[in-house]
């Protein structure tokens, strides 16, 4: 009888031993499944976001630049120099240069499109020294400005002019043919030399 009862027990014990074991697979299987069913959707969600990245790249390249703005603000933060007849002013400090289109080495404006734009520049001078510039678009000369006065202090004049300019004409300010020296004074306290120009009309 006790041998009976050992192993009736023991058949008992194998019995837990093997629905535990089954128990224990199935756990596994499920976690299996979790993981494969998270890992499925990580990466239709990662392709997702590739496909909205490149429908948002399309539409930003597809954008019409026509009707990016385009302006630009330099002066001459803190010289005085002098420059002969027919030389380029360079304002090499940039305030704004929305467009990317004045260049602030070479002091030269390109149009990027055809259309109407607006310039405006100012030029100082330091006590009885003559400074006289002009507003050229390729060889033309659209206007010009400059201080004469004989008078002592600082001095400064300013012109604002409209033109026409084509797709990659250039527009700079350069000393007039009006007297062998144009001496510049362009302080912080002072009234600065500055140049800055806008498209105000485009034209398709």
């Amino acid at each position: 009888m006790e041998s009976f009862s050992q192993d009736l027990q023991q058949k008992w014990n194998d019995l837990n031993n093997k629905v535990s074991d089954c128990h224990s697979k199935s756990i596994q299987q499920q976690n299996v499944s979790v993981d494969e069913t998270q890992d499925e959707r990580i990466f239709a969600l990662e392709s997702t976001i590739k496909k909205l990245e490149t429908i948002v790249q399309n539409v930003t390249k597809s954008k019409d630049k026509s009707e990016q703005p385009v302006m630009f603000y330099a002066k001459i933060a803190n010289r005085d120099f002098t420059l002969h007849i027919l030389s380029t002013v360079v304002f090499e400090t940039v305030i704004l240069n929305i467009g990317g289109c004045y260049d602030k080495y070479d002091g030269i404006f390109v149009a990027p499109r055809k259309g109407v734009y607006m310039f405006s520049w100012t030029v100082s001078t330091q006590s009885s020294k003559h400074a006289v510039t002009e507003l050229v678009v390729e060889d033309k000369i659209i206007s010009t400005t400059g201080n004469t006065d004989n008078a002592g202090g600082i001095h400064s004049a300013s012109m604002t002019a409209l033109c026409n300019m084509d797709k990659n004409e250039h527009a700079f300010i350069r000393t007039a043919n009006h007297a062998s020296a144009n001496d510049f004074y362009s302080k912080p306290a002072y009234p600065q030399t500055s140049f800055l120009g806008m498209l105000v009309y485009n034209e398709k």
